[in-house]
């Protein structure tokens, strides 16, 4: 499961163990209408974890309404079992 955190937490957990993170998945879809799952919306996730774990630690997600829209929105999250 995933609970809401902030941009501040994970900056911190990716400064203090860079070296044991990996990218544990991730998909991109700039357009909104790429994909089967597409919200109909630009994403791009990226879930992190440490290496050799079976579960990510925490996710990013960037969205916004449009391709058009300049900027994009920033969420975090933490699993947790």
């Amino acid at each position: 499961m995933w609970k809401k955190t902030t941009e501040k937490i994970c900056i911190e957990i990716y400064k203090q163990h860079k070296d044991d993170l990996t990218v544990f998945g991730s998909y991109t879809d700039v357009d909104g209408n790429g994909y089967e799952w597409s919200s109909g919306h630009p994403e791009i996730l990226t879930e992190w974890g440490f290496k050799g774990a079976e579960n990510p630690l925490y996710k990013v997600l960037m969205t916004k309404e449009t391709r058009q829209d300049k900027k994009w929105k920033y969420e975090y999250f933490l699993f947790y079992a």
